[in-house]
């Protein structure tokens, strides 16, 4: 991890931003270690009597640092496997040229890649096997680029830590539930944080872990045919289905309260427009709606495909 940071693009680079999924999750688990292993030597080793205790209080402050930070840590790597760069990653500025060394020297510059007169090769390239000169040289192909994104690498949204998105999420979705309940509209303060927020994994995973499939048909139809609530509930659903399990039988829960309620269609539309993760898309496809090999697919703008044409709130 530290020699890919000083050899990375953020090396070549001080304006790179990106974040590399697995090397991240890698950090974490090492950070979840370590703080576990301070707290358990801290519970054990408690400070006798009229023995100072600054450095149990460092080591205490060490802890819980390491805790904070695995808070925002975990909601970036959240955004980056949520919305992963389908381009390939970040285009990571171009590594610099290695500086020649003199001829003949020990500095390998000039000489790599060049075949000894015993058959082999300096490092950087292979003898070749098979027919041919035993000095032929096969040089190493160059290792795939580590696939990064953006996203998660800067500004995180509305809220600061995951606790702050689930406290959010979870005040609009008993908002929503009391609104439904009372054959009420659902409040505008909740479609507000609902466009706003749903590309957010941590505010989309917890609204409909509370609300349920029988929860996101009410909102479907509280939407009222409005294009703009649908799509915010398309692209949130997109988004909370790589942390939340949508197998079959919730989206089948979805849609059998979706035709009680009169807007089977609609969450059908929403359903397939959605740019759901690989499991959703299985289960979907075991539903006969979609098929299940790659995610929505964007027209020409690059666009989602619009779930309804009706008119706006």
């Amino acid at each position: 991890m530290t020699a890919q940071m000083r050899t990375g693009p953020a090396a070549r680079d001080a304006d790179f931003r990106g974040i590399d999924p697995p090397a991240l999750n890698q950090l974490l688990r090492q950070m979840q270690e370590a703080a576990a292993a301070i707290r358990s030597w801290l519970d054990a080793h408690r400070p006798p009597p009229g023995v100072s205790a600054a450095g149990y209080r460092q080591a205490d402050r060490v802890a819980q640092w390491t805790a904070d930070q695995l808070g925002m840590l975990t909601r970036r790597y959240n955004f980056a496997v949520t919305h992963p760069d389908r381009g390939g990653g970040v285009n990571a500025p171009p590594a610099p040229a290695p500086r020649p060394g003199p001829s003949g020297g020990g500095g390998g510059g000039a000489t790599r890649g060049v075949p000894k007169p015993d058959g082999g090769a300096v490092k950087g390239g292979r003898p070749s096997r098979g027919g041919g000169s035993p000095h032929a040289f096969r040089p190493v192909p160059p290792k795939s680029p580590r696939k990064t994104t953006p996203h998660g690498a800067g500004d995180l949204g509305d809220f600061p830590t995951r606790g702050a998105a689930a406290k959010a999420a979870r005040a609009d979705a008993l908002a929503v539930a009391a609104a439904l309940q009372d054959r009420r509209p659902v409040p505008d303060s909740v479609w507000t944080h609902l466009k706003a927020g749903a590309d957010d994994p941590d505010y989309t995973e917890k609204l409909y872990e509370r609300l349920g499939p029988a929860g996101v048909a009410g909102l479907l139809k509280a939407a009222d045919g409005d294009t703009a609530c649908l799509r915010a509930v398309q692209d949130s659903l997109g988004t909370a289905s790589h942390r939340l399990t949508m197998d079959a039988e919730w989206l089948r829960t979805l849609l059998d309260e979706a035709d009680r309620t009169g807007v089977r269609d609609v969450a059908v539309q929403v359903l397939t427009g959605a740019d759901m993760s690989h499991r959703t898309r299985e289960a979907l496809a075991a539903l006969g709606l979609r098929d299940a090999s790659g995610p929505a697919s964007p027209d020409q703008t690059g666009d989602r495909r619009p779930v309804l044409e009706s008119r706006d709130r």
